[in-house]
């Protein structure tokens, strides 16, 4: 899957994740890995996809002026040790990608 895009937004609130969740999935053929709070009302959304799909899914969001993204990333080509440490492996990845 490194092959694959990454794509990040952060927002504030449960809801806006939510809403920002279902933009991201419904503008792009891209797909949701992580949906995560990381304290204090922050939420980060990570997507995966192909590097225009990303984009598109991305500028999508931003393009909206609700509810506010607070920051976003876009990596094209992410290093393939980056899914080992960061949550930005495929839910559907076979087992034996998370095992050590």
């Amino acid at each position: 899957m490194s092959q694959q895009a990454v794509g990040m937004i952060q927002v504030m609130g449960y809801p806006a994740a939510l809403a920002v969740a279902d933009t991201l999935v419904k503008a792009a053929n891209v797909q949701l890995v992580s949906c995560e709070g990381i304290g204090s009302g922050y939420w980060t959304l990570v997507i995966r996809g192909a590097v225009a799909e990303v984009n598109a899914a991305v500028q999508a969001v931003r393009s909206h002026s609700q509810p506010p993204i607070l920051s976003h990333q876009i990596i094209a080509q992410p290093q393939s040790n980056l899914e080992q440490v960061l949550p930005i492996r495929s839910p559907h990845a076979p087992l034996d990608d998370f095992l050590l």
